[in-house]
């Protein structure tokens, strides 16, 4: 019996109006999604039901996101450069001698340590963000990036430190190589717009620049990079105050989705109904085109049929008159 019990407790059911009003929907709109199967519901007699327990699974699949994931998400400003830049992510000499080979050569060290799991889309998106502009600044820095933060492609959040003796060509602001190069895989803008602004602004310093270039070993500048990035998030930690966390609006993000759907669906709508008129237009064309040769066709078709009958009777005209003239 108590078994029976729990069992009646968690099969809980809304009608369409409950279930509305749960999501923050119009009841049209729920009736649509469940008509067409994209929301879970069962029909009692003539009625829907939707079960809680299933409307809250699909509501998850909808964000596309666990909530606890995102407060797992740790803040950019206070991660330390040391958990994103182990000495492994340290390449002292890069072999590279063009900015092509340089993104290879960067992106192959993050992938020879699975830190990365898709290199070639990764690549891609790395050159497709250079061509837009290049990422290189004065001072022969540059911070590679990808224009969107791919999470599923990351395996975990990572920077790539690269240094080049003799310089390469990346398309800096001030014309000159390119010695520096950072190599950001940080799986979530969350991490990478505090950590890209701190980096650009440790390496604004000529002097840390020029420590970079002539330390001698990975662990040195690995060293040096911590310390002065120790240094901007205690600097940086005197001017923040504490920002409290939004909370996860699920209903919000819901109707947001729907939103963006809803317009997807009216553009291709639009778009749908263009090419039918479009189409219309052309068959309509194509069948006044056709009933214009068919007429002509028909015209030409009665004037040639018209000759012989013409002829026979100017034949018989004559032959009529030379019996009159006997």
């Amino acid at each position: 019996m108590n078994i029976g019990v729990t069992e009646e407790v968690d099969e809980q059911y809304m009608t369409l109006a409950e279930c509305a009003s749960y999501l923050h929907l119009g009841e049209k709109t729920v009736l649509k999604l469940v008509q067409d199967g994209k929301l879970p519901g069962t029909v009692d007699g003539r009625q829907w039901q939707f079960r809680t327990k299933e409307i809250d699974d699909w509501l998850q699949q909808q964000l596309g996101v666990d909530e606890e994931e995102l407060h797992d998400i740790p803040d950019g400003m206070r991660v330390p450069l040391e958990d994103l830049m182990p000495e492994e992510a340290i390449i002292d000499d890069l072999r590279s001698e063009n900015a092509l080979a340089v993104v290879e050569e960067l992106a192959a060290r993050a992938y020879s340590h699975r830190w990365l799991a898709d290199k070639s889309w990764f690549v891609g998106a790395l050159v497709e963000r250079e061509a837009v502009a290049s990422t290189a600044m004065e001072g022969g820095v540059a911070f590679l990036h990808t224009r969107a933060r791919e999470a599923s492609r990351v395996t975990r959040p990572f920077i790539i430190f690269g240094r080049s003796y003799s310089g390469i060509d990346f398309g800096a602001p001030d014309g000159k190589p390119t010695f520096l190069f950072f190599l950001l895989g940080l799986k979530y803008d969350k991490l990478h717009l505090p950590v890209l602004g701190r980096l650009a602004r440790i390496m604004r310093s000529p002097a840390t620049v020029a420590k970079l270039r002539a330390a001698p070993l990975p662990s040195k500048i690995r060293a040096l990079l911590l310390k002065e990035d120790a240094n901007a998030r205690q600097s940086k930690k005197a001017v923040i105050k504490e920002v409290p966390k939004p909370k996860l609006d699920r209903q919000a993000r819901l109707r947001a989705i729907m939103r963006v759907d809803a317009q997807r669906k009216h553009r291709a709508r639009q778009a749908e109904e263009a090419d039918k008129k479009a189409s219309n237009k052309k068959k309509a064309a194509d069948k006044k085109a056709a009933g214009k040769k068919a007429a002509s066709k028909k015209a030409a078709s009665k004037k040639a049929a018209s000759k012989p009958a013409a002829k026979k009777a100017a034949s018989k005209k004559a032959g009529g008159k030379s019996r009159s003239a006997d």
